[in-house]
């Protein structure tokens, strides 16, 4: 492929992908379905292929997408949110992976042709299929406002469940494997010894070099230097455990997870967002090129038996736990229908199992074809189902109320760490009132952690960092970063990209204020006129001013928008005007 045929693909499937995810949201669809039909109508088993070859290479670097996928995931997996569900990740997550994993093996089983396969090559098919997919469920839950009912909180908890499952069952694969090569049935001491020390190493990487390089970083060259820190670690943990034969996924979720509990794990996701959602695209769109329609065509009794069959059995599974944990009918109902569809990670799952000899061609290609196509089928079914719930009354679970930090619908955000933000996060603090603040400067960071106030080191000025916040779900949003030129673009993004969440402002200035106000920001105050004139009435009161002149005289100073004392602050230097309290 020479240059110009590859910009021209390359044109072609950007232009291709944004118009097919513009349709497929339209339609409810999700983007991932988007990204499969694009790779069936434009790879080589297309009519009018536009890609004939290297679809293996952009899979494999598509892959790279998923082990940030798997990173982003590992990010959210945080101790004290785990804790506080400790009931519905450990019950409900481990007993629902554990019965459907049973359930879709007596399935495979009793099915014929499938009666005669090894027994490896079962478990691992039906470990990869029990798992349920987040990149559907979550969307769905964010548009409706649903992360907070029941039926939200249980899909998270079985999330993060199956989320710490991913660790044993590809770290399985190569030792199954490996006992199947040597004709026994005995799994092969030397290779469970490597991927202990892999994991070993990568805990070592992710616990303490990789928080010691972001220290540094930030220290000498500020967030814009963490996404080379960053990638450099996942993608070193990546190559280390495919260099023994585990996914790169594996590793990327561990650095993921022991990332989680830093001052940096904000913008650590933010950093790697860009990166993962156009590498995972990638993945998703040469998956799509690899499904042959007409091979699929061949084996249309196999997805007819097999699609429906296993869909059904993640949905009663889940049903009839839900139930028994105290849901109510119709949270029963739409947590069984959010968990139907397949995880992603099957995909790395089943390739895994392919390329150690567990499953054979055909298997992995029917494999292939069923979990994409439940990407398909499940967005329909469960707005489907939505439909019908309607008419249930659905009934509050017994043991499923709300624990802190689960979710981040309703909380503070405070931009900036400084006298100002202190000073926010200590009354909010005194009122109860859920907050997070962000700060860049280190030693602000030692000043929060020794007051123990909820701040993370992050430069939400940056639009891509408010996406990994989730900051549309906030509360309020406090803007109190002292430099004024960071607030101005902080002001101006927010109303770009977010016009409806609320924010107010501190300036230092009233000419800071204006301008912001003629931005579109509304809640601006600025500080130093205040200040001033609570300075200023002290004063009158130490020379014995009467109180009635003294608020007369202060009342005369704030009229007509402080125009007796308004032009104070004008003329003063940037390095002034934007100096930090």
């Amino acid at each position: 492929m020479n240059v110009s045929h590859l910009m021209f693909v390359v044109t072609v499937l950007i232009v291709a992908t944004t118009l097919a995810v513009v349709v497929a949201k339209k339609l409810n669809l999700g983007s991932i379905v988007a990204l499969l039909v694009v790779g069936m109508l434009l790879g080589p088993h297309a009519p009018q292929p536009l890609l004939t070859g290297h679809v293996d290479e952009m899979r494999a670097v598509g892959e790279i997408g998923v082990m940030l996928l798997m990173f982003a995931i590992g990010l959210d997996i945080q101790p004290t949110r785990l804790w506080s569900m400790r009931r519905l990740v450990f019950g409900l997550g481990t007993a629902q992976y554990v019965l459907t994993t049973f359930a879709i093996m007596v399935f495979f089983l009793a099915t014929p042709g499938i009666a005669d396969v090894q027994w490896k090559s079962v478990l691992i098919a039906s470990l990869a299929l029990a798992m349920s997919s987040s990149a559907i469920p979550f969307p769905i839950l964010e548009e409706r406002g649903e992360q907070a009912t029941p039926h939200g909180r249980a899909v998270v908890a079985i999330d993060i469940l199956q989320g710490f499952m991913v660790i044993p069952v590809l770290a399985l694969i190569p030792v199954l494997a490996a006992g199947s090569a040597h004709g026994g049935g005995t799994f092969e001491l030397g290779k469970a010894v490597e991927v202990v020390a892999a994991v070993a190493g990568v805990f070592v990487l992710g616990r303490f070099l990789l928080p010691w390089a972001l220290t540094l970083t930030a220290r000498n060259l500020g967030p814009g230097g963490f996404a080379a820190i960053v990638l450099a670690g996942v993608f070193s943990a990546g190559w280390w455990m495919e260099a023994i034969g585990i996914s790169m996924a594996l590793g990327g979720f561990m650095i993921g997870v022991l990332l989680s509990t830093t001052l940096y794990a904000e913008q650590v996701k933010a950093a790697v967002t860009p990166a993962k959602q156009w590498l995972l695209a990638l993945f998703f769109i040469a998956i799509g090129m690899a499904i042959d329609l007409q091979q699929v065509a061949e084996f249309e009794t196999d997805l007819l038996l097999y699609l429906p069959t296993l869909l059904v059995i993640k949905f009663v599974v889940l049903f009839i736990l839900a139930r028994a944990f105290g849901f109510g009918l119709r949270s029963a109902i739409l947590t069984g229908s959010l968990m139907m569809p397949f995880d992603e990670i099957a995909y790395v799952i089943t390739a895994s199992a392919n390329a150690n000899g567990l499953l054979s061609a055909r298997v992995y290609m029917v494999g292939i074809a069923v979990i994409s196509f439940s990407f398909i089928v499940s967005p329909l079914l469960i707005n489907l189902i939505y439909r019908l719930c309607e008419r249930l009354t659905s009934s509050a679970p017994s043991g499923a109320t709300p624990g802190p930090g689960v979710v981040t619908e309703g909380m503070v955000i405070v931009a900036g760490y400084g006298y100002v933000g202190r000073a926010i996060c200590i009354i909010l603090e005194r009122a109860q009132i859920p907050y997070i603040a962000f700060e860049l400067d280190p030693e602000r960071l030692a000043k929060a952690r020794k007051s123990n106030h909820n701040v993370q080191y992050g430069d939400v000025t940056n639009p891509t960092m408010m996406g990994a916040v989730a900051i549309t779900r906030a509360r309020l949003v406090i803007v109190t970063t002292g430099a004024y030129e960071s607030t101005k673009r902080l002001i101006g993004n927010l109303r770009q990209f977010y016009p409806r969440v609320p924010a107010m402002t501190a300036v230092q200035y009233l000419p800071q204020r204006d301008e912001l106000r003629q931005m579109g920001a509304t809640e601006v105050v600025a500080l130093t006129p205040e200040g001033t004139l609570s300075f200023a009435r002290s004063v009158l009161d130490r020379l014995g001013t009467a109180i009635a002149s003294s608020e007369t005289i202060i009342g005369w100073a704030r009229s007509s928008d402080y125009a007796a004392i308004r032009g104070v602050g004008e003329g003063k230097s940037d390095a002034a005007a934007e100096s930090t309290p």
